[in-house]
């Protein structure tokens, strides 16, 4: 059985390149099973670009169609490596404020912790949509923009379940400790908004950062990435 760790523990262990490395890995490793279906029919695409233009014939709409596809991996791959760590990881169910979350983490000193996850394609901000009246959101967050590698050749239908080197590179932050610049107005349904990081919480959001960083615009600033390079072995495979 597990033993509870503090917030700061807790904090300081998703603040750390060990976890995101590892998130990144155990997502590549699992995400590859969500382009195989369409490759048994008539046609046999070779990358995620072909894949892509099977499903959607806009651009938007095909990037909407990736980041869906790998999102709820990075809920599973997040808890896996808490959990592998020592932490003990519950399910968004557990959360009784009804607040919208993904999942939790059990500490010692201030009980189950929410966090909600948000992964982009896109280097502007993030897009949500748990921006209602009635449920509101938590206070923690995981914030994931990447860069998919979308001409990269798919593995065998009949192989496992890996693509490994799909992610270019990543901004990655655990934030806690101010609130998201959410545009959008809530309403008493489901309603998409988008996160960005005012220029005035440049300072302490760059605390919160595990990869990559921030170019400062006029209101907004701008998540920049950092390459995953440095952490592929000779096969690719990312390693912590």
């Amino acid at each position: 059985m597990k033993t509870n760790k503090t917030y700061q523990q807790l904090m300081d262990y998703m603040r750390t390149e060990d976890y995101a490395i590892k998130t990144m890995a155990f997502v590549e490793s699992i995400m590859g099973d969500n382009f195989k279906s369409l490759r048994r029919g008539l046609h046999s695409p070779k990358t995620l670009n072909e894949y892509v233009a099977l499903v959607e014939e806009a651009a938007g709409q095909q990037t909407v169609y990736l980041t869906v596809r790998s999102a709820y991996e990075y809920e599973i791959a997040l808890q896996t490596v808490l959990s592998r760590a020592g932490f003990e990881t519950v399910s968004k169910k557990h959360n009784v404020s009804g607040a919208k979350n993904d999942f939790g983490v059990v500490t010692a000193d201030k009980g189950p912790i929410f966090f909600e996850v948000k992964t982009t394609q896109s280097d502007n901000g993030w897009t949500g949509a748990t921006h209602s009246l009635g449920n509101g959101k938590v206070d923690n967050y995981v914030l994931i923009s990447y860069d998919l590698d979308r001409d990269m050749q798919l593995p065998p239908v009949t192989g496992g379940s890996a693509l490994h080197g799909a992610f270019k590179s990543v901004h990655f932050s655990v934030v806690d400790s101010f609130s998201l610049g959410w545009q959008g107005k809530a309403s008493n349904k489901s309603s998409f908004t988008t996160a960005k990081i005012p220029v005035q919480k440049a300072g302490v959001y760059s605390k919160q950062i595990v990869l990559g960083h921030l170019t400062l615009k006029r209101d907004w600033c701008k998540p920049e990435r950092h390459s995953l390079d440095k952490w592929r072995d000779s096969a690719g495979v990312l390693v912590a």
